[in-house]
Order: structure tokens, then C-alpha cells, then sequence
């Protein structure tokens, strides 16, 4: 029966490529794919529907802003589709991370690694985002790299959160360390023909140099933390190691060696690399996309001075003088929310979310075969006319009243859906909400040049330049 029904499916439409045009593009980096994403996914579904198929002489790809499809992929049956091929290239920076792995192991990981993230552990944790913000904003200057503050901000808040402490020795390490390895995965990802990263180039001997930075500084925490023993920690890295102590002792059980304590296991039976891989992907997951995100809110705050002084009466109305910000106050600033949301909206750092898949099937008449890839273009889909109002509109409204925007739910998804949504969007939002709401209390955004700032969309989307934003004391 599944067999008539998959031979029954005819390919989607789409466009006819040449492959040695493609590859040169590619090559050049002058693809639109990669320089324009949103108007050439706009035009590809404008011209050929919600479900594109092409080959493009170098393998199978299909392209869908169709949310029925999109649920299924990512809700429904996430099982029954494997990550893109792109993941493996990440791998090679970030290791066997929750990003990065699949099935029953991701399962474990995420296990391990969710308890840092409920809610009341969190919003525990706000005072510490609130004293990161205060901190941050105390070195500021009339003109202000909005890029530079938000990313400062993040890897602040990430680190404090993953190991008890900042990380002010090594942030300049990581920022570059992060924003080559970004671009040397994205520039793999693009490349139609991919050569071992171990051939002595230039770059990949880069590459290798600053992930080698990155491990010694992960190493060493992890070699000190273990070191400590079984003194009470809170962090998150904290958390990780005696998750895996419990793990290790639940494994030596299950192979006849008797039950075992955590606090009996010998360091060695802690997979140090997979902490690492843990720990990295949060670091840089953590760090980098918010900044973008939380650059661009204040941006556009700065560029709709009517929205900035809405939020801001809104502020004023709904948090306690002082300061600190309490997270409950902050449930009730719904306009606040919201233009997190819009920003998340327009600017998805995620930019683009794919999978793969396993097997031959028909859907709604459509054969997706086996081993293509699936690619959904986020940045596309939270601007499509059919789902949204005014979709290039800066417009938080968007997200409140008795009939919220979208139509459709598997329109907006910025840290993707189903049972591998990201784990640290609570995290994100509430650290970005707290950053906006402590800046606008203080002082008037306002912005010379409204022109779009320059994205470069790689693995996950970044400013390519400063990004100049005014800040005047209130």
C-alpha cells in the first residue's frame, strides 16, 4: 500500500540549474542563495508553490514553506527524519553536542542538560543578567556599536550561567575563535566539493588553531571542576559532571559491576569530550545568536521612536523603581514580548532549519525520496504574505490582541519546533527582555543611518559591519 502510494507521487516543481554555473557561483561567493536569501526563497516559491525540488547537479534538495509539511517534519514525525548534511560540518566544530546529535543519544544529552533550563532556575538567575546589563551599560559612550554591546552581553550571561563566573580573559579568544569557526563551517557547508579539514590551507590550519584555543580553555575548567570533587555546584557545567557521573555509574551497573555513586565514580569514567561538546555548543548557540538578535531590537527601537516610547511607558507602568527586574514583572510586559518577538520575526538568527530524508514518501501528492535534503527557509517563511501583515513591517502589535498574528502556527518558529526547539529560548528572551528594558529606563535610542544594516547569512546569520546606535541619558 505505502509502495502505490509513493509510486504514485510525482516531484514538485522547480527550476532547472546548471551545475557548472551553480559551482561557480558557489565558489565565488556570489550565490543569492547565500547574498539574498529572502528574495530569491520568495521568488523560487512565488514562482514555483509552497514545496520546490531540484537537484542542481549536485544532489537532491527540496525547499517548503508549507506549514502542514513543516509540522509534520519538525512536530509530528520528527523521527522520521534525520538532520542535514550541514550538522555534520558543524560537528566538526562543536562536536556530538545536543545541536548536532540524534536519536536515543540526543535523547540522554537533552535529558541531562534540561534541568538547567526550567523556568524557576532561570528566573533565579536574572539577577545575575540584570547585574550583567548594569555593568555593560556603565562603560558606555554617546555612540554606541549596538553589535559589540549585545554580543558582549551574551557571552557574559552564558558564561556566568555555564560556569559560575565571567569570562573577561578569554572573551576576546572566543569572539574570534567563534566568528571564524562560523564562517569556515558556513563557507564548508557552501562548497560543493569538501576537502579534509587536516590538508595544511591556510584556513583550515586556522580553523584548527582556534578550536585547539577553544579546547585548553574548556579542558582546564572541566580538569578543575572535577578536581573539586563533589563540593555543591550550581552552574551549569556543574550540573553536567555529575549528570555524567550518574550516567557512568548507571552503566557500570547495567554491565554487572555492582551499584555504584556518583560520588564513587573515578574522574575517568567522565566523558570529558562529551561535556565539552555540551558545553561549547551552548557557549557559542548561547552567545552569538542572541547578540545578533538583541543588536537588531535595539536598532530598530532606535529607528521607530514611537514604538521605543510606547515600550517605554510600558516600563515605566509595569516594573518596580529600583534596580533590579523582577521576572514576574516582566510576564506582564506583553508590548515588551512582543517586540522581541517581531525582532525574532524579521531578523531569525536560525536563519534557515533542514533535514533529511530516510525514506521515500507522498506527501499531498508529492514524492520526497530518499536521503535529499529538506530545507525550510525561516527568513522567508516569518515574511510570507500569506501568514502576516505588512510582513517587512516593523509591526510588534503583530503579536497581541484577540486575533494574534500568524495565521498559521508553523509560520513563526524561530528556535524551531517540536521536541528539538532550542532549550535555551526562556534563556534568550528573558535575557534579551531584561537588557532592552534596563537600556530604555536609562536612555533614548536614536539612530543616524536607517538604511538595513549588511547580514551575512552563514551557518547562522551576523551583522557584517559595526552596527552605530546613539544613546542619550534620559
Amino acid at each position: 500500500m505505502v509502495e502505490a502510494t509513493v509510486a504514485a507521487a510525482k516531484l514538485p516543481p522547480g527550476p532547472k540549474v546548471n551545475p557548472f554555473e551553480l559551482i561557480k557561483e558557489l565558489l565565488a561567493g556570489d550565490t543569492q542563495i547565500v547574498t539574498n536569501p529572502l528574495a530569491y526563497f520568495r521568488k523560487l516559491h512565488a514562482e514555483f508553490g509552497d514545496l520546490v525540488y531540484s537537484d542542481f547537479g549536485i544532489g537532491r534538495f527540496y525547499f517548503t514553506d508549507n506549514p502542514a509539511l513543516i509540522r509534520k517534519i519538525f512536530v509530528s514525525e520528527p523521527r522520521s527524519y534525520a538532520k542535514a548534511d550541514a550538522y555534520k560540518e558543524a560537528a566538526l566544530f562543536l562536536g556530538k553536542g545536543i545541536l548536532n546529535s540524534e536519536g536515543d543519544f540526543w535523547q540522554t544529552q537533552r535529558g541531562m542538560v534540561q534541568p538547567a533550563f526550567q523556568k524557576s532556575r532561570l528566573y533565579a538567575f536574572a539577577r545575575s543578567m540584570v547585574a550583567t546589563s548594569d555593568a555593560a551599560l556603565a562603560r558606555l559612550g554617546g555612540g554606541t556599536d549596538v553589535s559589540a554591546l549585545s554580543m558582549h552581553i551574551a557571552l557574559e550571561n552564558i558564561c556566568k550561567f555555564l560556569f559560575g563566573s565571567d569570562f573577561a580573559a578569554n572573551e576576546q579568544v572566543i569572539r574570534e575563535a567563534v566568528h571564524f569557526g562560523n564562517d569556515f563551517i558556513s563557507r564548508r557547508i557552501q562548497a560543493p566539493i569538501k576537502l579534509p579539514i587536516y590538508l595544511p590551507a591556510i584556513k583550515n590550519l586556522r580553523f584548527l588553531y582556534y578550536r585547539f584555543q577553544l579546547d585548553q580553555i574548556l579542558y582546564k575548567i572541566i580538569d578543575q571542576r572535577l578536581a573539586q570533587g563533589d563540593a555543591p555546584q550550581r552552574d551549569l557545567l556543574g550540573m553536567l559532571l555529575l549528570a555524567e557521573k550518574e550516567h557512568g555509574a548507571a552503566q557500570l551497573a547495567a554491565i554487572g559491576g555492582g551499584a555504584a555513586s556518583s560520588a564513587s565514580m573515578p574522574v575517568s569514567n567522565v566523558r570529558k569530550e562529551q561535556v565539552r561538546d555540551e558545553i561549547l555548543t551552548l557557549l557559542i548557540a548561547g552567545h552569538e545568536t542572541t547578540g545578533f538578535t538583541l543588536a537588531m531590537a535595539l536598532w530598530l527601537l532606535a529607528k521607530h521612536p514611537e514604538i521605543q516610547e510606547k515600550l517605554r511607558a510600558e516600563l515605566a507602568q509595569k516594573l518596580s523603581a529600583g534596580a533590579d527586574i523582577d521576572p514576574e514583572e516582566l510576564e506582564s510586559c506583553t508590548y515588551l514580548e512582543a517586540v522581541v518577538n517581531e525582532t525574532l520575526r524579521l531578523y531569525p538568527a536560525a536563519w534557515i532549519i533542514g533535514r533529511r530524508t530516510v525514506a521515500d514518501e507522498n506527501f499531498e501528492g508529492h514524492l520526497l525520496k530518499k536521503d535529499s535534503e529538506l530545507q525550510i527557509c525561516i527568513l522567508a517563511l516569518h515574511r510570507n504574505a500569506k501568514y502576516w501583515s505588512d510582513p517587512d513591517t516593523f509591526k510588534p502589535e503583530r503579536f497581541l490582541g484577540e486575533t494574534p498574528e500568524p495565521s498559521a502556527k508553523q509560520a513563526y518558529m524561530p528556535f524551531g519546533a517540536g521536541p528539538r526547539r532550542c532549550i535555551g529560548n526562556i534563556f534568550a528572551l528573558l535575557e534579551m527582555q531584561i537588557a532592552i528594558a534596563k537600556i530604555l529606563v536609562q536612555y533614548r535610542l536614536t539612530v543616524k543611518d536607517t538604511r538595513e544594516p549588511e547580514i551575512e547569512y552563514l551557518f547562522t546569520a551576523r551583522l557584517k559591519h559595526t552596527l552605530p546606535v546613539d544613546f542619550v541619558s534620559l
